[in-house]
């Protein structure tokens, strides 16, 4: 499965794309933000805390890597944040249930295990993708192991790929925002910029 650094990683780069205003100075702890998405990116693994208490017991990739537990605990976190923050609460129940979906997607195109219960409690058994993404972690083989290289290298490859396309976007928005704020009183961002491109391609054609 990715560690905790990817499903990191992948949670903020999700909150940064999806809706630049979420993390705006409108509101006023942006760290909050950060961490909140952190924190339910990588939720879903916190089901390991159970095994300290119950020797032998496994409940690694259990129910909390469904998508029923991801809605219901999505709900949850988003009613407590959005009361806690004043944030709108479509807007962070939207982006909990994507950040919370990204962890279970990360872990469905993972190498090695079982899979996951996507759809409990409809189906109990486990799915996994046919096809591998992320390189699969033998834990039998202790930590030091060097089979881990491949798994360190790979992680440490797609977090600085997404970290650099955060920042490429950022600069992007601010390059498009700077160019045509002269031809409207708001700016513009990448998103509809895109849009406006796409519609007067297509109206290009069109004529």
């Amino acid at each position: 499965m990715p560690s905790p650094i990817a499903h990191a990683v992948s949670g903020h780069a999700i909150t940064k794309l999806w809706d630049p205003k979420l993390s705006g100075k409108r509101y006023t702890n942006r760290i909050l933000l950060i961490l909140y998405s952190v924190f339910i990116s990588i939720a879903a693994d916190f089901d390991f805390l159970p095994q300290l208490l119950v020797s032998g017991a496994d409940f690694h990739r259990g129910i909390t890597h469904s998508l029923a537990f991801a809605v219901v605990f999505s709900f949850t976190m988003a009613s407590i944040f959005s009361y806690w923050t004043k944030c709108q609460y479509r807007k962070i129940l939207v982006i909990t249930l994507v950040l919370y979906s990204s962890h279970l997607i990360l872990d469905f195109f993972t190498e090695g295990g079982s899979g996951i219960p996507l759809f409990w409690p409809l189906i109990n058994g486990p799915f996994k993708s046919s096809f591998s993404i992320f390189p699969g972690v033998h834990h039998s083989k202790g930590l030091f192991d060097l089979s881990h290289l491949t798994f360190v290298s790979f992680e440490l490859a797609y977090s600085c790929l997404i970290m650099l396309g955060i920042s490429l976007f950022k600069s992007l928005n601010q390059s498009i925002n700077q160019r045509f704020i002269s031809q409207s009183n708001e700016p513009v961002n990448c998103y509809s910029f895109l849009i406006s491109a796409i519609v007067e391609m297509k109206n290009v054609f069109k004529s």
